[in-house]
């Protein structure tokens, strides 16, 4: 029985040694964003080369930001879905800019109550089996999710110990939504009572630059019938949208202007090592690390570890033949070759014993003997 239980541990570690990073139990934290900046000039907003004060790293927005200062328009990702918050049957378009950029407000827009100019708008619709022709009637919910006025945005970095892991630009003072809330109460006769209340608040966005170098160029891309520069949820995994929280979106997209200017950028094995990557099924939205060693790493890795696996089990397997260790080992070091021999294959023999019965009838009665 014990000895069943030992194997049953190795069996437990070496599958957790052989998981995929993202699988194993327990939730890998991200990078920690650093300090945010704010932008003080309106020369600075609209060039949009954002330099943080902590590490000098100055990221240069500026080809993108004049597709929606000059050409005032937007970037879009469309059909986002599967979020923690999302409905099952809606998906989501996402219309935002960079460095506050307001352009005129998207036409599916008009109409919505209390909706103003934003550099940041959540369209939602009915999902549909063809995304490519909108049925008639398709009803449509659009929020402003930021403002752009200067003081509703600052940027950081995405880590603050690595500036090329990218940059982003948080958003505040959008549209209100009722946020699930849990407040501490007391009840009349002095005992905590928990209450759960949908409080007003301000909807926020974060749009993470992640540096890509080998990412598209913007110009490439193709374009929806409004002339914005789109992306479809699906088709590629350099973009993701969801609202990771209530009422705050965060809205990543790999590209090279993610990358600093005047920074060593890390190789793209290392900097995607800890990059979230979205997936979804009929179970719901799944957010996991991509692996960062390869094929040959993780064969050594597993290797290795099978090697101190079987080390441990010869251990354990010497100290339960003790008795004949004692015997054993000395003559495996005798003058005789014979006695060697000998001594060789009864090592082996009570290594791959694993019965207890088998093993207590193989024990000595007592005493030092040699094997012949």
């Amino acid at each position: 029985m014990a000895m069943r239980r030992v194997l049953l541990g190795f069996v437990v570690l070496l599958s957790l040694a052989v998981a995929p990073e993202g699988k194993r139990g327990g939730t890998k934290r991200g990078p920690t964003p650093g300090p945010p900046n704010t932008v003080n000039t309106l020369a600075a907003e609209q060039q949009c080369k954002l330099t943080d004060g902590q590490t000098g790293a100055i990221y240069d927005l500026s080809p993108l930001h004049r597709i929606n200062y000059v050409d005032k328009k937007f970037f879009v990702i469309h059909g986002a879905s599967g979020g923690p918050f999302d409905h099952v049957d809606t998906v989501y378009d996402y219309h935002f800019t960079l460095c506050g950029a307001r352009p005129p407000t998207p036409l599916n827009c008009m109409g919505s109550p209390d909706i103003f100019r934003a550099p940041a708008y959540q369209i939602a619709r009915k999902k549909q089996d063809n995304p490519d022709v909108e049925e008639p009637g398709t009803l449509r919910n659009c929020a402003a999710i930021g403002s752009g006025e200067r003081g509703d945005w600052t940027y950081r970095l995405i880590d603050k110990d690595d500036p090329s892991a990218g940059v982003q630009i948080d958003y505040t003072g959008g549209q209100e939504c009722h946020k699930r809330t849990v407040v501490k109460t007391k009840t009349e006769t002095g005992r905590d009572k928990r209450v759960v209340k949908w409080i007003p608040t301000p909807r926020t966005t974060t749009i993470r630059m992640t540096c890509n170098p080998g990412g598209p160029e913007p110009s490439r891309e193709k374009k929806d019938r409004d002339g914005n520069v789109g992306r479809l949820v699906g088709e590629t995994q350099t973009v993701h949208a969801s609202e990771d929280d209530m009422c705050h979106y965060t809205l990543t997209w790999e590209s090279p202007y993610g990358c600093p200017i005047n920074k060593k950028i890390r190789s793209v094995s290392d900097r995607r090592a800890s990059d979230p990557v979205f997936t979804s099924d009929s179970s719901g939205f799944h957010v996991r690390t991509r692996g960062k060693q390869g094929f040959l790493s993780k064969l050594l890795k597993l290797l290795t570890f099978v090697f101190f696996c079987v080390l441990g089990l010869v251990g354990v397997q010497m100290f339960r033949h003790r008795k004949w260790m004692k015997i054993i080992l000395p003559q495996m070091t005798d003058k005789s070759r014979l006695q060697q021999k000998l001594a060789r294959k009864k090592f082996v023999k009570l290594i791959t014993t694993l019965d207890t019965k088998t093993a207590k009838r193989m024990a000595p009665n007592g005493g030092t003997r040699a094997l012949v």
